[in-house]
């Protein structure tokens, strides 16, 4: 039995030996070896974690400060200072350290206190770390804050936290800590807070058990999900369906878009606002994008031939935010989304090979016109519907064959797709650099638009997606067979070689008697002729009055009094221009054959741009 000290104060009890001091506070106690403890220390951080094990020694400091405290409020004590300093006592009656010193105890202006300042010496924790060779890159004294929190807490009647501001695991001479009230903490205190909270094991079973019951529904229904995305894919039922499913099935507005931001499908209630440019929502990664605080799209790439083909979105509003199923959904979505795509473009592309062969081969004269109507109906093209042929000329700012190649071949396709998206029948291909377009005019009467803008449309697409270069295009008149797709070809090139550089488009319909000249296949032969014919007017008439009043001559059916009266000019005025042309040209203006020589070269020069009339 223990001496009774009960009336004794604080002050005198510390004054007795160890073992008759801790008899006066304890009637039992037991001893642990600091190595047990240590070496329990070492397997809970290996089985619950580094983290939680710091939690579970700054409870267990905490109850053993708290049983101290408690104790201590039954013994006499003068002042609050008597409190404060049996506590550093204890821990060295206990063992814990070889010596603490308070080294402040700090009270504001309202006298309430602030904070105690406290340095610790050879801390039981610190020598047991330091025995595995390592420093420890954080404090390590977790039982001792804990105490010295517990037993300030009781003592006191108020929550004071204690932190490890230094530490001798880490390097430093000794260890220091800070003792202040909860409430004086501040920001500091939100992460060593929590390790003073006591947290059932149980509760976190529950709460891990409940995250993964909800892990496992999520992936059920994904699941269930993306096997419906994969009967749809088997079904070969296309992208159509699959913004159906992840409709109905996640309540949520899907679009799907191609890579140039265009919406190729879209379920029930996809309407976007009109001021939302999806080129500017480029992602690489699924990623949600506030639209706006009530909107927001959750929206991932879609890949294939290592390139970004389009984009797979589900819309939100009211504020709604995408969960970990919808993220997983919509990977699985975009994943299926690819699938579809190549194989339509693996279709497309076999289908478009095959039609460009066939058009190759009518440019050709390599098939007889039987075969050639069977292929073109295996080809959905009825041999009495009437046809029109565009061919494109590109100017390029390089030199490398290759790169024209690759770059006249991505053209190709995205022209597929223009006409596709309009349906539109029409075979594509190139040759001789060239891109030829062959269209069933029937399927383009269904557009309901004028040639004219519609090619514009076509050209300024192709300018503002590739942007160096320069498009012209030649344009044939309409026939009313297939078989005649060759004379289509060549009137679109007599087009392009008149063309006009102030003019992206030349129509051959437009050109006059001249368009024979036109269908010459070797342009010098053209080039010679014209400068035949009017070259040495061209020199000497640098204002072109000359080549004015040639031009009205003709026009008027070389009759002197209408031309006159056409340009406004005397008759006496006129017969003098009339004569100097003669002599510059050589020729007599009253021979007819020679005059609509004159007069079919000056064409070819209008319709070149080169003089205006």
């Amino acid at each position: 039995m223990g001496t009774n000290l009960s009336s004794t104060n604080l002050n005198a009890i510390f004054e007795l030996p160890k073992e008759e001091a801790l008899k006066s506070f304890y009637e039992r106690m037991i001893t642990i070896p600091i190595t047990a403890i240590s070496s329990l220390k070492k397997e809970l951080a290996t089985t619950v974690g580094v983290d939680r094990s710091k939690g579970i020694f700054i409870r267990y400091g905490w109850h053993n400060g708290v049983s101290d405290g408690e104790k201590v409020l039954t013994f006499p004590w003068e002042n609050e200072h008597d409190l404060i300093y049996a506590g550093p006592q204890l821990h060295m009656l206990h063992g814990y350290v070889d010596n603490v010193e308070v080294d402040d105890v700090e009270y504001d202006k309202e006298k309430d206190l602030q904070s105690i300042k406290v340095s610790w010496y050879n801390s039981f924790e610190v020598d047991e770390f330091l025995k595995s060779g390592n420093q420890s890159e954080k404090p390590v004294c977790h039982t001792m804050c804990g105490y010295a929190s517990g037993y300030l807490s009781t003592v006191l009647n108020r929550t004071i936290i204690v932190m490890e501001t230094k530490c001798r695991a880490m390097g430093h001479d000794n260890c220091e800590v800070t003792c202040m009230p909860m409430e004086k903490w501040g920001k500091e205190l939100e992460d060593e807070y929590r390790y003073y909270q006591s947290t059932s094991m149980i509760q976190e079973l529950d709460e891990i058990t409940a995250k993964l019951k909800t892990e496992r529904d999520y992936l059920n229904k994904a699941y269930k999900i993306n096997r419906k995305l994969i009967d749809e894919l088997l079904s070969k039922r296309g992208l159509e369906r699959i913004v159906d499913i992840l409709y109905k099935t996640t309540g949520l507005p899907t679009f799907i878009e191609n890579e140039d931001h265009q919406i190729m499908v879209k379920s029930g209630g996809a309407e976007l606002d009109t001021d939302i440019d999806l080129e500017k929502l480029n992602t690489e990664t699924t990623s949600f994008i506030s639209i706006s605080p009530e909107e927001g799209i959750l929206r991932t790439p879609i890949y294939f031939e290592q390139r970004i083909k389009g984009y797979c979105s589900f819309l939100y509003s009211e504020g709604n935010k995408p969960n970990d199923l919808e993220y997983m959904i919509l990977d699985q979505a975009s994943l299926t989304a690819s699938i579809i795509m190549l194989n339509e473009n693996i279709k497309i592309n076999t289908e478009q090979n095959i039609r460009r062969g066939f058009l190759s081969d009518v440019l050709s004269n390599r098939l007889e016109k039987d075969e050639l109507y069977k292929i073109a109906y295996y080809l959905n093209f009825n041999s009495d519907d009437s046809y029109w042929m565009l061919t494109m000329e590109t100017n390029v700012n390089t030199s490398e064959v290759s790169h024209e190649i690759e770059v006249n071949e991505e053209l190709i396709r995205h022209i597929n797709s223009f006409f596709k998206q309009r349906n539109i029948n029409t075979i594509v291909t190139q040759k001789s650099g060239n891109i030829i377009m062959l269209i069933d005019h029937s399927s383009f009467e269904k557009v309901y638009m004028k040639r004219s803008k519609f090619i514009k449309q076509l050209l300024k697409d192709c300018a503002r997606r590739y942007a160096d270069y320069t498009f012209y295009a030649g344009v044939s008149s309409v026939v009313q067979n297939i078989d005649q797709i060759p004379v289509l070809h060549d009137e679109t090139l007599a087009a392009l070689k008149a063309k006009n550089p102030n003019e992206q488009v030349q129509y051959f319909e437009d050109l006059g008697i001249e368009s024979v000249l036109f269908q010459i296949p070797d342009e010098s032969l053209i080039n010679r002729f014209v400068n035949k014919q009017v070259g040495a007017l061209l020199e000497a008439d640098k204002n072109s009055d000359l080549i004015q009043t040639l031009y009205a001559y003709v026009e008027n059916g070389l009759n002197i009094n209408n031309t006159a009266k056409a340009i406004a000019m005397s008759i006496s005025g006129l017969r003098y221009r009339l004569s100097k042309i003669s002599e510059i040209l050589d020729i007599d203006l009253d021979d007819t054959r020679s005059v609509f020589s004159v007069y079919m070269a000056l064409n070819v020069l209008k319709a070149k741009g080169k003089i205006t009339i």
